[in-house]
């Protein structure tokens, strides 16, 4: 009598396959990277509006960024002159004519620069308030309104400027916008507005840690729910949700750019998981605590006797 035996169907090896998706994932990620603008070879920023001087004889008013700053609602930057034509002093580095710069920002003339014939033009530090904060947090996108009036301080003459800003407030996206000029006085102004926005890489860095909370608050109430059911919590679950109620503020903290407590993003998303945690904390350490205890509340404890035969 033969037995015939049967030859098992060899397992296609997995590993190829999810090595090439790997890669695969890897190229689409670079790909994204490089046409994304998020690997910025230059801070200039362009300027859209009317910007070209009519003459050779102008000022470039280099305007760099250096922080925007969502708590106190104000963009740190400095401003430099450069002259050119007849604006440019015998020395390098010199403005031949004396200049006063002008900067209304939130309804008032918060900086005044000015600058006397023959001398040497140095960088200003200024402020400039933010219409916005930082309420829609990744996606938010504040923004500064301003004027500026380029005058000779001797004359009262407005004097022609092209702007340039420079952007070293990273990860901020910056883009500005020069408007028709009026005249209000003996004042030439010049409305500038800048407006910021977060680079894909930040969003995508917090839109990841977002995923983790909401997972996390998820696998929670599952591990819990199912261990209540089978009647089976132990004092690990208490010290697991103890842990990840700690750990959330901490991932909000590590969120590039985090703002203070209070945006949207707490209040739709950190605010409940943590309620949630906090809530089946409570109730799982107070289940063990009068389930554990028993023992403690009887008045008499019942001995137990073994039979011995």
């Amino acid at each position: 009598m033969t037995q015939t035996t049967s030859a098992a169907k060899p397992k296609r090896n997995p590993a190829p396959y999810i090595l090439g998706v790997a890669v695969l994932a890897l190229v689409i990620y670079y790909v994204v990277v490089m046409f994304s603008g998020v690997l910025q070879s230059t801070t200039a920023v362009k300027v859209r509006g009317a910007n070209t001087p009519t003459s050779d004889s102008y000022i470039t008013l280099r305007v760099s960024t250096q922080d925007v700053d969502l708590t106190n609602r104000v963009i740190k930057a400095n401003v430099q002159p450069i002259p050119h034509g007849e604006y440019v002093g015998k020395k390098a580095g010199e403005v031949s004519e004396s200049l006063r710069i002008e900067v209304n920002s939130g309804g008032i003339t918060t900086s005044v620069v000015t600058f006397p014939g023959e001398s040497i033009v140095d960088p200003t530090s200024l402020s400039l308030a933010l219409d916005r904060g930082d309420s829609d947090y990744p996606f938010d996108h504040p923004f500064a309104n301003f004027s500026l009036s380029v005058q000779n301080d001797e004359t009262g003459e407005a004097v022609p400027f092209k702007l340039e800003v420079s952007n070293s407030a990273r990860p901020w996206i910056l883009t500005a916008v020069l408007g028709s000029s009026s005249v209000e006085g003996d004042r030439t102004l010049h409305p500038v507005t800048i407006e910021g926005s977060r680079d894909a890489l930040t969003v995508t860095l917090v839109l990841f840690y977002v995923l983790v909370i909401l997972l996390t608050t998820l696998m929670a109430v599952v591990i819990i729910g199912s261990a209540i059911l089978r009647r089976k919590l132990e004092f690990s679950n208490v010290i697991w949700l103890s842990a990840t109620l700690l750990s959330f503020p901490a991932l909000r903290s590590a969120m590039p750019g985090a703002p203070p407590i209070g945006t949207a993003l707490d209040f739709l998303v950190l605010f409940p998981c943590l309620c949630l945690i906090a809530g089946m904390l409570v109730w799982t350490g107070g289940y063990l605590l009068w389930h554990e205890s028993a023992v403690l509340r009887r008045r008499h404890l019942a001995e137990e006797q073994a039979a011995a035969e």
